[in-house]
């Protein structure tokens, strides 16, 4: 039985995705709760397709491959109600070399692809919601590779903050302090530990974030995103509207 707060999560976020109350409470329903995900654990390894995809309930994870050095590059963050492996089911003998990684405790379940494709016939918003679902991990990865080619490391940083804030307010956790390390942030910004630590500094001395608070709380977002020149027009084909989301980070 899936908890109430992560039915809420859940349906936060599929209802961003553009499905109504019925494909909700019909999706839910197929969701099986699996064991909890210890933060550092794989919740996924990026095998080939078991028959089923994941679903994250709670906590926050991420996507990532490995260098040959060992090295983590991390590809997107994963959030409650977000698809760990939604391309299994897409692509089913598609041997994916990305895996999830839990950076947090967190709660998943899983769901049969038959599932999956009885409730597409039976609920044809789904369909629009899981291509908004892929779309959304497209999109950021896009916009990542961008902000790694052009902009200044501060930019970088404070675009990366000013995503996770918006795509985390879309399903109503809207506190100001962000669940991610500084290595979480150096990982998926392209950078070292030591520019990612130079960078943070920087923006507590401008009093974009908490000098007190050892994690990342930002506590002037419309500088953050003046700072970034916040784009966040890539959200829209996810459904995420910063404006309906409650953010000052300002879509350009």
């Amino acid at each position: 039985m899936i908890g109430t707060i992560a039915n809420e999560r859940l349906a936060s976020k599929f209802k961003s995705l553009g499905m109504e109350n019925e494909d909700v409470d019909a999706v839910v329903r197929m969701l099986r709760e699996r064991p909890r995900v210890a933060a550092g654990a794989d919740i996924t390894r990026g095998e080939r397709s078991a028959g089923y995809s994941t679903v994250l309930l709670t906590g926050v994870a991420c996507s990532y491959k490995r260098s040959e050095s060992g090295t983590r590059q991390i590809y997107s963050f994963k959030y409650p109600g977000d698809f760990c492996d939604l391309y299994r089911c897409l692509l089913p003998k598609w041997s994916e070399t990305l895996a999830v990684q839990a950076l947090s405790e967190c709660s998943i379940a899983t769901i049969l692809h038959s599932d999956i494709k009885h409730l597409l016939t039976q609920h044809p918003r789904l369909r629009l919601a899981l291509w908004r679902a892929a779309m959304l991990e497209v999109s950021v990865l896009r916009q990542w590779l961008s902000n790694a080619r052009q902009g200044s490391a501060v930019q970088r940083v404070a675009n990366l903050l000013c995503e996770q804030l918006i795509r985390r307010e879309a399903i109503g956790l809207g506190s100001p302090v962000l669940p991610l390390t500084q290595v979480d942030v150096a990982d998926a910004a392209s950078l070292s530990i030591v520019h990612v630590n130079r960078t943070i500094q920087a923006l507590r001395a401008a009093n974009v974030l908490s000098k007190t608070n050892h994690a990342i709380e930002v506590v002037d977002r419309k500088q953050l995103a003046k700072i970034a020149r916040f784009k966040g027009r890539y959200l829209e084909g996810a459904g995420i509207h910063p404006e309906v989301a409650g953010s000052d980070c300002t879509c350009a």
